[in-house]
């Protein structure tokens, strides 16, 4: 598998058809290991967010709606580093 080199920031919506979006995650990760991933929901925080948070694989968990600020700021702080 070849490594993504252009991908900085990635969100991920928690539920998907085939995988929830930390599977995603764990998956995309092997391709883009220094990408910063985030998870939205519409659902409360669960503990497999939390562990993910927690773990360090995702760096963020927005609620739907989320305010578009807050996703703007986390793609701006990702950028700057």
């Amino acid at each position: 598998m070849s490594e993504a080199k252009d991908i900085d920031v990635v969100f991920s919506d928690m539920k998907m058809p085939h995988m929830n979006g930390i599977e995603f995650i764990h998956q995309a990760s092997k391709i883009a290991p220094d990408s910063i991933y985030h998870i939205i929901s519409a659902f409360d925080l669960n503990p497999e967010i939390r562990e993910a948070l927690d773990k360090g694989l995702i760096c963020n968990y927005f609620g739907k709606p989320f305010r578009i600020a807050e996703i703007e700021s986390a793609v701006n702080t990702a950028c700057a580093d």
